[in-house]
């Protein structure tokens, strides 16, 4: 008798690893990094230490914590390979594509294993972030503009970004979008990155291997495809109608439905908090895209929540994303600069314990097969 197998497809209901970085608590609506609720950080904390938090678990005390941010400083840096890389490689290829031969720059001829690498980990962490500011810099016809040592990490990608061009509250926003992405579980793109990581491969290449991930637009790549969804939508009027073809056409809603929460996802409650906060500061186009937005949220909640399909974050960061005046083509890339806090908290975390990531697969053709030769198996 043939033994019966379970496949789970998608590993869905299926735990991978123990973690403390992060808690999704999906009954509750909540997000917690290492015990800390979302909401709380996002109002009074600020990226660098919620990155100090997911690495060690507890927040920094202030003399240990101005070291950190020196070591994230020195780390933003670029070095010229890396900037003579972006000028080659900026108008022929995507960001993200860009991102991953900028990081696995980093990691020619490493190992990994050490899950006491912290100082890469940050550095990690702050070369993206530089990484993605100069490439905008520089596609936009710009040179590289060095991080600033007195600029906190979100306001030097938009100092090396924009070149001193942004508002103060662009800031504040950058910041808190970085730290509303900066883990959520084993998703997608971390798990890619434990796999990796599992085989002892160097932790940057690992965050390639994350960022490749990233690139779908069933995960980071949602943002960018909610943004399109919007302009393509046109005008609010148009939302009913639109809504109610797609979900005929059985084709996606962007920006709705996730395969954890089946309730509103409480990292979009947060952002649509920011995002009152400055209604009154958008520009023409941004507020035609939130007012669309608003609409597809507005029917969403007739058409998709009774099927237990709520809004997710990608259906309103676009409005952020764009306010601070990020080009379309870089949200997703926003996202690995962030989760990268994430990618690099969990490989850490996983190397304390590490055993090589191996599943089986269930075969379902045939065999055994007997081999025919060429000259047997006819023409047709």
């Amino acid at each position: 008798m043939t033994e019966h197998k379970t496949v789970l497809k998608g590993l869905e209901g299926v735990y991978v690893t123990e973690s403390g970085v992060s808690l999704i608590d999906t009954e509750n609506g909540a997000l917690y990094y290492a015990g800390y609720d979302l909401r709380e950080l996002v109002e009074h904390s600020s990226f660098e230490e919620v990155m100090f938090l997911l690495i060690h678990k507890r927040l920094p005390l202030r003399q240990e914590f101005s070291e950190f941010r020196e070591l994230i400083r020195r780390s933003m840096e670029l070095e010229p390979i890396h900037i003579e890389a972006i000028h080659r490689y900026a108008r022929i290829v995507d960001v993200l594509t860009l991102l991953v031969i900028l990081i696995s720059l980093k990691g020619t001829g490493r190992q990994g294993g050490d899950p006491r690498d912290v100082n890469s980990a940050v550095d990690i962490v702050a070369k993206m972030g530089s990484f993605l500011s100069t490439i905008v810099r520089i596609k936009e016809g710009g040179d590289y503009v060095p991080p600033r040592s007195d600029f906190s990490y979100a306001e030097n990608l938009l100092n090396m970004m924009n070149g001193g061009n942004y508002e103060d509250e662009h800031v504040e926003i950058l910041d808190d979008l970085l730290i509303i992405h900066a883990d959520h579980g084993i998703s997608a793109s971390t798990f890619a990155a434990l796999v990796a990581a599992s085989t002892l491969s160097d932790m940057y290449s690992s965050v390639a291997a994350a960022i490749l991930a990233l690139k779908g637009p069933l995960h980071g790549g949602a943002s960018e495809a909610s943004y399109e969804q919007a302009l393509n939508i046109g005008d609010p009027a148009k939302v009913p109608a639109w809504l109610e073809a797609t979900l005929s056409q059985k084709k996606k809603v962007m920006g709705f439905g996730h395969r954890v929460y089946k309730i509103y996802d409480p990292r979009a409650v947060v952002l649509k908090e920011i995002i009152a906060k400055y209604l009154d500061r958008m520009d023409g186009k941004v507020r035609l895209v939130y007012e669309i937005t608003k609409a597809l949220e507005d029917y969403g909640q007739k058409y998709l929540a009774p099927r237990g399909i709520f809004p997710n974050l990608d259906l309103w960061t676009p409005i952020l994303y764009r306010m601070i005046g990020l080009p379309s083509d870089t949200f997703t890339a926003l996202f690995a600069v962030s989760r990268s806090a994430g990618w690099t908290a969990h490989i850490l975390e996983y190397w304390r314990d590490n055993r090589l990531i191996r599943p089986l697969h269930l075969y379902v053709g045939e065999y055994p097969r007997k081999y025919i030769p060429m000259e047997l198996r006819g023409d047709s």
